[in-house]
Parts: C-alpha cells; sequence; structure tokens
C-alpha cells in the first residue's frame, strides 16, 4: 500500500525524538564516563576496563537513534502509524486504510520507561491520554501524544484532542462507530476489573529495595573480593555487576508482567466505555 492509496493527508503528529527517560539515562551515562572512569583508574593505577564506560553510552545512543519514531498521520482514508527508525528501516507495515479499521478507543499509556520508578510502578502513574488501534489482522497499536512538557492541569494532550477529533469527523462520515467489536460486560464486571486495575503492580518497600540493591551490592562484593586478594578482572567485575543489578531486573520483569495483565483489563474497560458513549450519544441529523 502507498500513501497515495490513502488520499490527502488531514493531520499530522510529529512524536518526540526520544522519550525523557532515554535523555536522563544518557546523561547519567556520560556523568559516570566523565566522573567514575578517572576515579576508577586512579584507584587501580590503569584504566584497561575503559570500556565498561565507553561502550554503554555508545549501545545507549545507538538505541535512540534506531527507536527514533516516524510521524503519525491521518489521510483522507487511512492512516499512518508511527514506528521506530529499525523499524522502518526493516520494512514493517505502516499504512492501513480505515476498512481495515476495527476498534479505535481513548487509552492511557505509561510514558515510556515510567515502570522504572518505583513510584510508577507501585501507584501505576505518569501516564497520558493517547489512542488504541485494533485491526483486521489482529495487530494493536497505541498512538502516543507524549508532550515534551507535562501538563498536570490538562486531561488531554493538545495532539490527542486534534488527532480524535479529526478521526472522529471522518468515522462520522463513513457511518461507523469507534469500536465495532467488544465484549457485553455487566457492571458489576466493570467495576471488579477497575479495582483488580487499580491494585499496584509491587509493593512500595520492594520496588525501592529492590531499586536502589545495587548502590549496596556492588560496594559490598568488590571490598569483600578485595580483602580476600581477589583479582577484580573485567569478567570478575562483570559478574559483580550483574549480581548487583539482578533484584533491580527481577523487579523490573515482575512489574512487566503484571503491568501486561494490568493493560488488558484497562484495554477492555476502554473500549466497553467508548462503546457505549457512544450508543449513549444523540444522532446526528
Amino acid at each position: 500500500m502507498e500513501e497515495t492509496d490513502l488520499g490527502d493527508p488531514r493531520f499530522e503528529y510529529i512524536p518526540l525524538p526520544a522519550s525523557p527517560i532515554a535523555v536522563a539515562l544518557l546523561i547519567l551515562t556520560l556523568l559516570v564516563v566523565v566522573i567514575g572512569l578517572p576515579l576508577w583508574g586512579l584507584s587501580r593505577g590503569s584504566i584497561d576496563l575503559w570500556w565498561l564506560w565507553v561502550v554503554p553510552p555508545l549501545l545507549l545512543v545507538a538505541g535512540m537513534v534506531m527507536g527514533k519514531p516516524g510521524p503519525f498521520r491521518i489521510y483522507e482514508n487511512g492512516l499512518e502509524l508511527s514506528m521506530p527508525l529499525w523499524k522502518r528501516v526493516v520494512g514493517f507495515r505502516r499504512l492501513y486504510s480505515f476498512e481495515e479499521v476495527v476498534n479505535l478507543y481513548p487509552r492511557l499509556y505509561y510514558v515510556a520507561g515510567a515502570m522504572m520508578s518505583p513510584f510508577a510502578a507501585s501507584v501505576g502513574t505518569v501516564e497520558h491520554l493517547g489512542l488504541s488501534l485494533e485491526l483486521s489482522n489482529g495487530r494493536e497499536a497505541i498512538l502516543k501524544f507524549t508532550p515534551g512538557v507535562p501538563r498536570f492541569s490538562e486531561s488531554e494532550e493538545e495532539g490527542y484532542k486534534l488527532a480524535a477529533a479529526e478521526l472522529r469527523d471522518i468515522f462520522r462520515g463513513l457511518g461507523r462507530p469507534w469500536v465495532s467489536q467488544v465484549e457485553d460486560y455487566s457492571q458489576e464486571e466493570i467495576d471488579r476489573m477497575k479495582r483488580s486495575a487499580a491494585r499496584p503492580l509491587m509493593p512500595f518497600q520492594l520496588i525501592v529495595l529492590a531499586f536502589f540493591s545495587p548502590v549496596a551490592i556492588i560496594p559490598l562484593l568488590s571490598t569483600a573480593l578485595s580483602s580476600i586478594g581477589a583479582e577484580l578482572s573485567g569478567a570478575l567485575v562483570s559478574l559483580i555487576v550483574l549480581l548487583g543489578i539482578s533484584p533491580t531486573v527481577a523487579m523490573l520483569l515482575i512489574s512487566w508482567i503484571r503491568s501486561r495483565r494490568r493493560h488488558h483489563i484497562l484495554k477492555e474497560i476502554s473500549k466497553f466505555t467508548e462503546r457505549k458513549r457512544e450508543s449513549q450519544a444523540p444522532k446526528a441529523t
């Protein structure tokens, strides 16, 4: 499918080139390179393990470049999904006609990397409003309109409002609802699903303990091994780092698994709510 098959463009949204958490990680990593490498070299009398500080920021920059999202566009007869650069290079399909759109509904989504925060992972905050898209081929996508600066006083971001207005106008002209397929839940089931989705992903105390564990584990292991005369080779240092970050990785993995379950629940609630809203909306005459 080509862009010309979708008609004239009606709306375009350019996402942020990199998520705020990626930029923060890059700054933190560069600080480690600038400060940590000289201190390590002074303490050991050499910098033979320089690659432990140089390689991570290079990998992070490469990941940010390959993850740079493309534009989201709405055409007269279809839309173009925003995709990271690596998917565009590989050739993932990004153009779809409106006939292939099964369900379209508002969805809250996490800002990229928000689950790394103890606060976000425990209470599920740091969210923005986007549009969830379900296609006839079974694919799902979330159209994100993350602002550069958080606007806590607004429930809807400007990008979302403009895109939603365009899509409602187009679907109204097609005589189609946003949501075509959704399970018919009872109000009791919806209330039970809301209570389940509101539960924290993990206890806050465990989140904080796992998040800061590398700060304690890595120095303690290094000091203990040095005190018994062990040579801190590259392989041993890498093992110490892996052991130090293992609680954090485990915490993130558990949070991710539970967030997938929460994602499914919230998706069903959002579809049901949008379908109910459309059924109760006054018909245009």
